[in-house]
C-alpha cells in the first residue's frame, strides 16, 4: 500500500496524483455547514468523486497517514474547510504539508466580513498557494459551477474580495502621478460600470458561466460585453484584456 506514495526528500509522504475513478473530496468542519445533504448534492454533482466529512486537522492528517485511506477513498483531491479551520489551512500551506501538495485546498464563506479579514491577513499566502474561497451564500447552480470548476484544477476567489488585498490600495488611497494614471486608463477605456465588473471577474479568471451566474446575466450577455471589452481596449483577445486590467490596475 505504501507504494501509492510517492517520496519527496527527507522521505516525507505525499498524496498521489488524483484519478478521475478514485478522487476523493473531504469536507473538514461542522456539519451545520457541511450538512450530509450538501454531500449528497456534491457526491452526485461532481463525480466521479467519493465524499466525506472530518471534524479537524488532526483527524484529517492522521487518516492520510494510514494505510487504509486509498482503499477507502481513493486519492484526497480537494479539501474544503469552514471558516473556523481557514487559518489552519492556511498554515498548513505555508509550512508545505506534503499530505496536502497535490490537493486542491478551498475555504467555504459564509460571512463576506470574515472573507475579508481573512484576505487582509493572509492574501499572499491565499494567492501563492492557490487557496479558493468558496462563497456559500450563492445558489446552487452557481456554486456547483464554482465547485467543479475548482475541483478540476482552477482557482477562485470573488473578485470583491481581490481589493482586499493590502498590496492593491483602492484609488483614493494611491496619491500623485500613481491615482491620476490609474484613473485616467479607467477613463479613456469607455468602460461601462457593468463592463468593468465583467472585466474584473474575466481578469481573475473566471470562465463565463461563472461570470454569468455571479451578476444574474446569461452567457449571451456575458460574451457580448466581453467582446466590446475587447474592442473598447484595443486588444484582441481576454487574455490581452486580463493583461492590460492586471498593467493598469497596478499603474
Amino acid at each position: 500500500m505504501n507504494a501509492l506514495y510517492k517520496s519527496e526528500p527527507a522521505g516525507k509522504r505525499v498524496m498521489p496524483s488524483c484519478r478521475k475513478q478514485d478522487a476523493a473530496i473531504c469536507f473538514l468542519g461542522a456539519s451545520q455547514i457541511f450538512s450530509d445533504t450538501v454531500l449528497r448534492t456534491v457526491d452526485a454533482e461532481v463525480a466521479p468523486a467519493t465524499c466525506l466529512r472530518l471534524d479537524d486537522f488532526e483527524t484529517l492528517l492522521e487518516a492520510l497517514r494510514s494505510d487504509g485511506w486509498i482503499e477507502d477513498h481513493g486519492a484526497l483531491c480537494s479539501l474544503i474547510v469552514d471558516e473556523d479551520h481557514a487559518d489552519g489551512l492556511v498554515a498548513l500551506a505555508e509550512r508545505r504539508e506534503p499530505l496536502l501538495s497535490r490537493v486542491k485546498l478551498i475555504v467555504a464563506i459564509e460571512d463576506e466580513a470574515y472573507a475579508q479579514d481573512l484576505m487582509t491577513r493572509h492574501s499572499a499566502a491565499v494567492l501563492s498557494h492557490h487557496i479558493s474561497l468558496l462563497p456559500m451564500n450563492v445558489n446552487l447552480t452557481t456554486w456547483l459551477l464554482i465547485l467543479r470548476m475548482i475541483v478540476s484544477g482552477g482557482h477562485y476567489i470573488p473578485p470583491a474580495l481581490l481589493r482586499c488585498r493590502p498590496a492593491d490600495p483602492p484609488i483614493s488611497a494611491l496619491n500623485g502621478s500613481a491615482a491620476a494614471n490609474a484613473s485616467h486608463a479607467i477613463d479613456v477605456s469607455g468602460l461601462t460600470p457593468r463592463e468593468t465588473e465583467v472585466l474584473e471577474m474575466l481578469a481573475s479568471g473566471q470562465p463565463n458561466k461563472i461570470i454569468a451566474g455571479q451578476l444574474n446575466l446569461s452567457e449571451h450577455t456575458v460574451k457580448l460585453h466581453i467582446h466590446r471589452i475587447i474592442g473598447k481596449l484595443g486588444v484582441t483577445n481576454r487574455t490581452e484584456a486580463a493583461i492590460w486590467y492586471h498593467r493598469n490596475r497596478s499603474a
